[in-house]
């Protein structure tokens, strides 16, 4: 019984780190080109728009990643669906909300409104992101090959029709329809599989886990202020030129996070399930491993982005870019400090259900993020924000080691 669970982590681990293997591929693959063909500036207004919906995207999925696979993984047979239905309706809700004021506020206050309509779909893709229900029963696997062939299409598409400038239309619609395409393919499961239909849905309408989940986006919400959010701010006050450098150059990093933190994924719902078992002794194991190996696989990867930024900005980015070498050199650090908390913070604490210790690094951290870039970005621009980013994640990384002491 043992052995079968140890090698169906293992198997989720191994279709997890290949599908965030397949999200870097495709940014090295792409943005060479988009950066080109686009610009610097150009870029950067894409990276102003789009960070505004990642950030909405965040509060519409309302922290069910984290406590949908967890209740999900705990769920009999029986009571799955009834509770799937009661974390999804939440999720739901709030994306009807987020949606109409998303609109509201590019009709009457942003620039670049054409660009922000197009950019609407991708809110419509996190209400329909259930890929925490099968996260929750182990179905990594499949949640990997229906976003693999999304994602190859869209890089089809981008290759075949973006080939000016004239085209930034075309490239912000193609990446906000593409999570609507990817999402959309897990709902003809829950139908066809697990039987799931309207009466289902409205039988278990209650938010009896709407605390929980206010409990979890809460800090997600403060984790996008300073991993989002701070990209809308140093656009508006340093320009989409001046956001373009210091996005690119973080995205890159966080590329790198992306892999190294897949493993808390899969791993989170094993441990919850470890923490209901009162099995101390494998939880511990096993995050002694994951801590040892984070760390040292993140510090690799530091040592090598840094070493080669030189080189690499220029080469991979296109010679328009050359003024971004400093920030991709200093910004590396945040893939040790966002891997080794992530472990912390998702493995460890988020397990255990200790919301209060989870949150509270994310909310200092905020607050500390958002002044920063207002003082630093007036002053320094890019350079500005790149400092903050670096500072914060270190405070944060250090305040979830203190609570996870």
């Amino acid at each position: 019984m043992e052995a079968r669970l140890i090698n169906k982590t293992i198997s989720n681990i191994f279709y997890n780190g290949l599908y965030q293997l397949l999200i870097i591929a495709i940014p090295i693959v792409t943005v060479p080109y988009v950066a080109r063909v686009l610009g610097a500036t150009l870029l950067g207004i894409n990276s102003y728009v789009s960070s505004i919906g990642v950030f909405l995207g965040i509060i519409v999925t309302m922290g069910m990643l984290q406590l949908g696979s967890r209740v999900i993984a705990q769920s009999s047979r029986e009571t799955i669906m009834d509770n799937f239905s009661r974390l999804w309706l939440i999720q739901l809700l709030s994306g009807i909300l987020i949606i109409i004021i998303y609109l509201m506020v590019v009709f009457l206050f942003l620039p670049y409104k054409f660009y922000f309509l197009l950019e609407a779909p991708i809110l419509l893709g996190y209400v329909l992101d259930v890929s925490w229900f099968f996260t929750g029963i182990g179905e990594v696997k499949k949640v990997v090959l229906r976003n693999t062939i999304v994602q190859a299409g869209s890089l089809i598409f981008i290759f075949t029709f973006v080939k000016s400038s004239s085209d930034l239309w075309l490239y912000v619609l193609l990446n906000s329809t593409r999570i609507v395409f990817a999402n959309g393919v897990f709902w003809v499961t829950l139908v066809k599989k697990w039987k799931l239909n309207l009466k289902i849905l409205v039988r278990n309408f209650n938010l009896m886990y709407l605390r929980e989940s206010l409990l979890l986006v809460s800090p997600q919400i403060a984790v996008q202020l300073y991993a989002s959010f701070d990209s809308t701010l140093v656009g508006m006050i340093a320009g989409p030129l001046q956001l373009s450098y210091y996005d690119q150059s973080q995205k890159t990093a966080r590329i790198v996070v992306a892999v190294i933190t897949s493993v808390s994924t899969v791993l989170m719902p094993k441990m919850a399930q470890f923490v209901r078992q009162n099995n101390e002794v494998l939880l511990n194991k096993v995050l002694k491993i994951s801590l040892d190996y984070t760390l040292m696989i993140s510090l690799y990867f530091t040592l090598l982005l840094m070493a080669n930024a030189n080189d690499f900005v220029p080469w991979f980015f296109g010679n328009e870019f050359a003024a971004m070498i400093d920030n991709m050199y200093f910004v590396s650090p945040i893939v040790v400090f966002i891997s080794y908390g992530g472990v912390l913070a998702n493995q460890y604490t988020l397990a255990k259900g200790l919301y209060k210790q989870y949150a509270l690094p994310y909310y200092i951290g905020a607050v500390f993020s958002v002044v920063l870039n207002i003082i630093l970005v007036t002053l320094f621009k890019a350079d500005g924000g790149t400092a903050t980013i670096i500072i914060t994640e270190l405070f944060v990384c250090v305040v979830k080691s203190y609570y996870s002491a």
